[in-house]
């Protein structure tokens, strides 16, 4: 796969945001799992055999993908993985805290163990589940449209009064929540679910992803990275049509 890298608007961004990065991006995209320099885009191919892969997590300097019906951990310098548990088909969302996993099934969340793939159910009833993200050290829930954050252990919850109908990517970081709603990108105040526009241009945005404070979507084919605090973005490397699944470490 040939990728045309977009450096210079890039770099004037980055250095336009003060961010020196130190996360790294990674994709599925077709049958391969690419690290992906956020600076500039430029990638490498880790490993293949991962067509159909579509939830994709980082936790714990390892990264996490569901394909199918198994949970596999990989190596994100090599991509080398092996599975950790199985009966996760039909799994529709994905994210991780800094110590566990959370995956929804058939409108249960589980919490799994990273390291060995153990689960179990979180409290509450979660039929209509859209989106999981985890930020402001709370597991944010889209759930029939509507924004909840939700304490995973105790399965209390606050409701946001904003509907999200229409949302296509949500992402989250410590401090913020990014949610790409029809054509426009929100940042949301994870903690009281305050939002801000940061401008149009995102529709059809299934994969987005925060590192170092920047936002990274793939959009038609293309990977731009946003700063969150102008709204200003710029293209990286094009030729990601196939991308099915997307995270930072």
């Amino acid at each position: 796969m040939k990728k045309r890298i977009f450096i210079v608007l890039a770099a004037v961004l980055m250095l336009s945001s003060g961010v020196a990065s130190a996360d790294w991006l990674y994709a599925v995209d077709g049958d391969y799992l690419y690290s992906v320099d956020p600076r500039d885009g430029t990638w490498n191919s880790l490993s293949s055999s991962w067509s159909g892969a579509e939830l994709l997590t980082s936790c714990q300097d390892n990264l996490y993908a569901i394909q199918g019906d198994n949970l596999y951990i990989a190596d994100p310098d090599n991509g080398d993985w092996e599975s950790l548990s199985s009966t996760w088909d039909g799994a529709y969302a994905l994210t991780a805290s800094a110590t566990s996993l959370y995956a929804c099934q058939m409108g249960t969340i589980y919490k799994v163990d990273p390291g060995n793939g153990g689960w179990e159910s979180i409290p509450g009833v979660y039929d209509g589940t859209q989106f999981l993200a985890w930020a402001g050290g709370a597991l944010m829930v889209i759930q029939n449209d509507v924004l909840y954050r939700t304490d995973p252990a105790s399965g209390d919850y606050t409701e946001f009064s904003s509907s999200y109908a229409g949302t296509t990517a949500i992402a989250g970081c410590s401090n913020a929540l990014y949610v790409v709603q029809g054509d426009i990108l929100y940042r949301v105040d994870p903690h009281t679910g305050d939002y801000s526009d940061l401008g149009g241009g995102y529709q059809g945005v299934t994969e987005m992803a925060v590192a170092d404070g920047l936002i990274y979507t793939i959009w038609e084919g293309t990977l731009w990275v946003t700063d969150p605090d102008t709204g200003e973005f710029a293209g990286l490397t094009d030729s990601w049509e196939g991308a099915t699944a997307f995270c930072s470490l």
